[in-house]
């Protein structure tokens, strides 16, 4: 027995001899005994990570067709692997096979992806001249005190209304990359945003938001800057409430494959459009921001920190308009299976306005997601928030459940 538990280990440890002298090969850059001990590996000629080894190195080596077989390998056997579908298609375009790399592109569009893969993709997506995104979200669900936003704009404590309620979100986007103009590219997006509260007394709080946007931007090989300008429209409180103009500038770099930077600036001019007291806050927001993506394989984790002075345009002014505001957000992107993806984020902002008010706010969300059908998701969250102040009538908590549908194309 002891014997035949030797021989089965040594069988074992045979077994995967192969992958792991490639992969210690490729650590050491030694990429041609990599590919020569990777041809030699018949018996893990199934497993997906001796091709992905055997593409990588042949890649490095400049054997492109090589590269290419051995990726397109990766995909039969394991054909959720972005790493390989992304290198695939950029091969594709560096070789010329043009229908190839606008194919693969389409392809990795019905993939989630992390943000790193999904800056890959953006960078892969200069195949293509032309690129035009659409996506819509259908969902339903139950908000525990609907009406707290009330309180920034009158001052008064507000009564506390549940309610359900129906919300449709839709946007599209078209990038236009600019011929003979290096990386340079050009943007417009569309967005509308509608929610319609069920209970009588939350019909005061119906929202409708449409922003329209218009861009250049400018990619290089480890980094994107993009400069937006925003006009954007709030119908709330049964009113034509808000107007706003931003222009938000921002930045984001890869320093490696496992860490992505952001970094943007922000200038925002409210308008308030109706003519009563409201009028007397339209302010001017500037604001500084900044985060890192750490990735672990598809799943990944983030933090952010983000600073904004709200100034009054007017002298005369109502209450609570000259302030600044200090938030800190953290997430996690996990997948649990196949078809099972785990979404939670938290966010902490402290509020200190200019008149004798201190606001600490807290927000837990988290989500599950199932994606079927290439872009279709079908997800459930729910979300807590609570608001401590040193005006008692500006407390509140809520809590916000959800069930939804969302279409990407």
């Amino acid at each position: 027995m002891k014997n035949l538990l030797i021989t089965l280990t040594f069988l074992v440890l045979s077994l995967h001899a192969g992958v792991k002298e490639v992969q210690t090969y490729y650590d050491e850059g030694e990429y041609e005994k990599a590919v020569v001990e990777a041809k030699a590996s018949t018996d893990d000629y199934a497993n997906p990570t001796l091709h992905l080894l055997w593409a990588k190195s042949a890649e490095k080596l400049g054997h492109e067709n090589e590269a290419m077989s051995a990726y397109e390998r990766v995909e039969m056997l394991d054909e959720n692997n972005i790493i390989a579908r992304i290198a695939l298609a950029k091969l594709y375009k560096r070789t010329s096979r043009d229908a190839l790399a606008r194919e693969s592109a389409k392809e990795l569009q019905n993939y989630q992806l992390t943000p790193k893969q999904r800056n890959s993709l953006d960078i892969l997506r200069r195949v293509n001249l032309h690129s035009f995104k659409a996506s819509a979200s259908l969902g339903s669900g139950y908000d525990t005190n609907i009406n707290v936003a009330s309180n920034n704009l009158t001052g008064v404590a507000s009564k506390i209304i549940g309610t359900m309620f129906a919300q449709f979100s839709g946007s599209v986007s078209y990038i236009n990359e600019l011929k003979d103009k290096g990386g340079w590219y050009g943007r417009g997006d569309l967005q509308v945003y509608n929610q319609k509260n069920f209970k009588s007394k939350a019909s005061l709080y119906d929202m409708f938001f449409a922003s329209g946007s218009v861009g250049l931007g400018y990619r290089g090989d480890r980094y994107d800057f993009y400069i937006p300008v925003n006009y954007d429209s709030i119908h709330y409180l049964n009113k034509n409430l808000l107007t706003q103009v931003k222009l938000q500038p921002r930045l984001n770099y890869t320093f490696s494959n496992e860490l992505i930077g952001s970094a943007d600036l922000s200038y925002i001019a409210h308008s308030y459009t109706s003519k009563d007291a409201l009028n007397k806050r339209d302010d001017t927001v500037l604001g500084l921001g900044g985060g890192l993506y750490y990735l672990l394989g598809k799943d990944y984790v983030y933090a952010k920190l983000k600073y904004e002075n709200y100034s009054a345009k007017k002298e005369t002014t109502a209450l609570y308009v000259n302030k600044s505001f200090f938030s800190t957000n953290a997430g996690v992107n996990y997948n649990l299976s196949s078809w099972l993806v785990l979404k939670g984020d938290y966010r902490f902002r402290l509020g200190s306005y200019k008149d004798d008010r201190r606001d600490s706010f807290q927000q837990l969300k988290v989500r599950a997601s199932h994606y079927f059908a290439d872009n279709y998701e079908l997800y459930i969250s729910d979300a807590y928030a609570k608001n401590s102040s040193s005006k008692r009538n500006f407390e509140y908590s809520k809590n916000i459940f959800m069930l939804g549908a969302s279409l990407n194309y």
